[in-house]
């Protein structure tokens, strides 16, 4: 059976620890490796930063969404924002890999199974992120 968490978040980066911790809660309670769950939980991260500060420009009054979805060792995240989005059909990564900024998408990408960008019917941008977690026994 699966379970389910929504967090509705203001877009301020006060809050950025919120869904990592959910996310460890959730974790700590699976048998599975110390480090899928870190990189699940950096990606979390980067993914809530993308939404409060380029989704919905850091406006408290425009929340973001994070819902988690636990199904087995599968762990599904999905984080809603209220803005414009970008082309993702058509992103390329800088050739500056070395900078300070804009490397979440990467860091994503590396660190999931699978990612997944889209406009929702109501007007928000999703991104979702999905992440199979080994067994403990393989950190």
């Amino acid at each position: 059976m699966a379970s389910r968490i929504e967090l509705h978040l203001p877009s301020n980066m006060e809050y950025l620890g919120v869904p990592d911790a959910v996310l460890m809660e959730i974790g700590s309670d699976m048998d599975c490796s110390k480090n899928d769950l870190e990189e699940l939980g950096t990606s979390v991260i980067e993914a809530c930063t993308n939404a409060m500060e380029h989704g919905n420009q850091l406006d408290d009054e425009l929340p973001i969404q994070v819902i988690f979805e636990i199904e087995g060792n599968e762990i599904t995240i999905t984080v809603l924002d209220k803005g414009p989005g970008f082309d993702f059909e058509h992103w390329t990564p800088s050739d500056e890999l070395m900078r300070q900024r804009g490397r979440g998408i990467l860091i994503m990408r590396e660190f999931t199974d699978s990612l997944e960008f889209a406009r929702q019917d109501d007007g928000r941008f999703m991104i979702r992120m999905v992440k199979k977690l080994k067994p403990s026994e393989d950190d």
